[in-house]
């Protein structure tokens, strides 16, 4: 399954250029037969879903190999070397292989999302993929909901989130669903569209819903609560002869998880997506700041932390990226231990840890990278 990654990053890199032109209904047409599986973790899994999701693979293998990629994406104020993505890629496929699916399905997700933001960029291919999608819409408007927001679809994902949680229970969604829909909207109203009063008004109209579990009804009350103490202070911007303030606006707000101490509440939710917010616009104003790679590594920690609620994020290529193209900087050593430690995770199973021989020659790459600069 995640051979899919590799093909949506060609699909992406090509668009971006305007390449893909003869393929691109036919990649359209084979990433809609995976939809279904793409939004779930269960049929994602499935043994059973193998041979159809299979062959979809090696079509788009086949389809892939005749488009050239080259350059880079540029994407979320930050660009994604062509080289650092394949990587990742390759990884993808090596974790889903060795067992961790749901690592290899968030992975997945996370670039889709990446591939996605270039894709729907582009008029017409925003049209194609819209009358795809209306040609596929999945039975389950969770399901949709959350397919919609992997593809960045946001303005159509949200109302849809709404809908689920205003019906609940008697629509069946389960309680689980539920509490993700309101992680998406968070992620929504305050990493990417920037509005805490939208927020803590769409958590309050969810609350009307008397019908939502003490603790989730708790959960939207703190929500709300924090949205709008977080609106006192607003989204700060800084200029580049403003970096002393930048640096230490974001150490104060990681200040406890930077010392290795976390707390899991609405209000440190908000603040990791307010900063990650707050460091991605400052790279989109300034990608050549020297502080980049200690960007890389905030903004890897920020979406570590809210990864599974957020359904996709990158910090596995932040952290690689300041490593391969920073080795001497001083926060290069943190970004790789950051890195190590995600990769065991990827590969350790009831089994124990087994991580495969080019992951660890990776590792090892990367730790030469560091030592070199310091000869």
């Amino acid at each position: 399954m995640s051979k899919f990654l590799a093909i949506v990053s060609f699909f992406c890199v090509s668009i971006a250029s305007g390449e893909v032109k003869p393929y691109m209904d036919q990649m359209l047409q084979e990433i809609f037969i995976l939809k279904p599986y793409i939004v779930s973790d269960v049929e994602y899994s499935d043994p059973k879903n193998f041979e159809k999701v299979n062959q979809s693979l090696k079509n788009m293998v086949s389809l892939s190999e005749k488009i050239t990629h080259e350059g880079k994406i540029k994407a979320s104020g930050f660009a994604i070397s062509s080289q650092a993505l394949n990587q990742q890629l390759k990884e993808a496929e090596l974790i889903y292989r060795g067992g961790n699916k749901d690592y290899s399905l968030w992975m997945l997700r996370s670039t889709l999302s990446v591939c996605m933001s270039c894709h729907t960029q582009l008029p017409a291919s925003s049209t194609k993929f819209n009358f795809f999608n209306k040609e596929n819409v999945l039975a389950k408007p969770f399901d949709e909901a959350e397919f919609l927001f992997i593809v960045r679809n946001f303005d159509k994902a949200i109302p849809i989130y709404d809908e689920v949680i205003e019906g609940y229970p008697e629509n069946g969604v389960s309680l689980e669903n539920i509490e993700k829909a309101v992680s998406r909207k968070t992620y929504y109203f305050v990493r990417v569209k920037r509005d805490l009063p939208g927020l803590a008004q769409s958590v309050e109209k969810n609350q009307k819903n008397k019908k939502l579990p003490e603790m989730l009804r708790k959960r939207l009350a703190s929500l709300k609560k924090a949205a709008n103490k977080a609106n006192k202070d607003g989204y700060p911007d800084f200029t580049s002869e403003q970096e002393p303030q930048l640096k230490e606006y974001v150490e104060a707000e990681l200040k406890d998880e930077l010392n290795g101490d976390f707390d899991f509440s609405p209000q440190k939710d908000i603040s990791y997506l307010k900063t990650s917010s707050v460091l991605y616009k400052y790279l989109d104003q300034y990608p050549n700041t020297p502080l980049k790679p200690e960007i890389l590594y905030w903004l890897s920690f920020c979406e570590r932390r809210y990864e599974q609620k957020a359904f996709y994020s990158l910090p596995e290529l932040y952290l690689k990226q300041c490593v391969a193209e920073y080795p001497g900087s001083k926060v290069a050593p943190s970004c790789l231990k950051e890195y190590q430690d995600l990769v065991t995770m990827a590969y350790t199973g009831s089994s124990g840890t087994h991580i495969p021989s080019d992951i660890e020659r990776e590792l090892k790459s990367l730790k030469e990278l560091i030592k070199k600069t310091k000869k």
